[in-house]
C-alpha cells in the first residue's frame, strides 16, 4: 500500500469518528485489523504525528487533538470533505477499492463501469500539470473525419459521465478548449513551459455549466424543474448541479430550481428523464424541450 492510501486511510478513519474523533489507541485498534494496511504492525506516534503534517500539506485536511477524553484525534475541517472535490473523491474511491480488494472472492458478483478514458495519456496529462508544460496532442474530434496535431497547454482534467476530459488553452491561438481524453490518439511533453492564469479557478470556471459543454454563449438562468412521484427520489438522491436546490414537496412531485446554462448536454439529459421529468420555468426553455420532443415523435411516427 502506497504512502498515500495510508495517508486516505487516516482521513477516513478520522472522517467516519466525526467530532468526537479516536485515539491514537482506538486507531491503532483497527489500524491492526486492517492487515492489508498494516501487515499485522501498530502504527507508532512518531509516525502518525508526519502523515498530519503531509495530510494538510496535501489535501488541506486538519487532524487536531482534543485533550480532554483521553488526547483524540479529529478533523477540524470537515467541511473540505463535506463540499466534494478530489478530496472527497478520493476518500470515496480508496473506501470502495479497499472493500472490493477484501472480497476477491465473490468478484463475479460485484460489476462495475470502467473508465476506457482512464487507460491512456491521464498520467502523462497529470504530470504534465504539474510542471506547467506544454504537450503536443493527435486529437479526433467526433465531428471531423481527420485527427489534427496542435500544443496544449493542460489546465485542468473533469471527469463526467464515465469519460475524462482535459480543458486547455491551445497555444496556436490562446484559446481554451475542453477536449476528451479518449479521443487523444497521441501524446508527447515538450520542452516549453507555460504560465497558469492567477485568476483560473478549474471549480469556478466550470459552476455554470452541467458537464463538459462550455458554451458561453447560453446565459445563465434560473430554471425549474418536476420531478414526479418517482423521479423525484432520484434527483434529491443525486443532484444534477451543485445549484440544486428543492423549493416545493408532495406526495406527487417535486420542485428542484437549478441556476446554470441550459447547454445541449444538460438539455439532452432532461431528455432522457422522458416524461417523469418537466420544465417549468423558464419558458424558453420549455418550448425548447417541446420540440425536440416533437423531433422525436415525428421520427418515430414515420416507422
Amino acid at each position: 500500500m502506497t504512502a498515500l492510501e495510508k495517508y486516505i486511510w487516516i482521513v477516513n478513519t478520522l472522517y467516519e469518528a466525526g467530532e468526537r474523533g479516536r485515539s491514537l489507541k482506538e486507531i491503532n485498534e483497527i489500524w491492526s485489523r486492517d492487515e492489508n494496511v498494516s501487515n499485522g504492525a501498530i502504527l507508532p506516534r512518531q509516525t502518525f504525528d508526519r502523515w498530519k503534517g503531509n495530510i494538510q500539506m496535501i489535501f488541506g485536511i486538519n487532524i487536531d487533538c482534543r485533550l480532554r477524553d483521553g488526547y483524540r484525534y479529529y478533523i477540524s475541517n470537515p467541511e473540505v470533505l463535506q463540499q466534494g472535490g478530489i478530496c472527497r473523491w478520493l476518500l470515496d474511491t480508496y473506501t470502495t477499492a479497499n472493500t472490493l480488494s477484501q472480497n476477491i472472492s465473490i468478484k463475479d458478483r460485484i460489476l462495475v463501469e470502467e473508465i476506457p478514458s482512464s487507460h491512456n495519456f491521464l498520467a502523462n496529462i497529470i504530470s504534465a500539470m504539474k510542471e506547467n508544460q506544454v504537450i503536443n496532442i493527435t486529437h479526433k474530434n467526433f465531428q471531423y473525419s481527420k485527427s489534427f496535431t496542435f500544443p496544449v497547454a493542460p489546465y485542468c482534467l473533469k471527469l463526467f459521465q464515465k469519460r475524462w476530459y482535459m480543458l486547455g488553452s491551445s497555444t496556436n491561438d490562446n484559446t481554451i478548449r475542453i477536449y476528451g481524453i479518449d479521443r487523444i490518439e497521441k501524446m508527447e511533453a515538450t520542452n516549453e513551459h507555460f504560465s497558469m492564469p492567477k485568476d483560473f479557478d478549474a471549480k469556478t470556471y466550470f459552476s455554470s455549466f452541467f458537464g463538459v459543454v462550455l458554451d458561453n454563449d447560453v446565459p445563465i438562468q434560473h430554471i425549474v424543474l418536476r420531478a414526479d412521484k418517482y423521479h423525484q427520489h432520484y434527483l434529491r438522491s443525486l443532484p444534477l448541479h451543485e445549484s440544486q436546490r428543492e423549493i416545493f414537496t408532495s406526495e406527487e412531485y417535486a420542485d428542484f430550481e437549478l441556476t446554470l446554462r441550459p447547454t445541449y448536454d444538460f438539455r439532452m439529459e432532461l431528455l432522457r428523464a422522458g416524461n417523469m421529468i418537466e420544465v417549468i420555468e423558464p419558458l424558453s426553455l420549455r418550448q425548447e424541450m417541446r420540440e425536440w420532443i416533437r423531433d422525436l415523435w415525428e421520427m418515430y411516427e414515420k416507422g
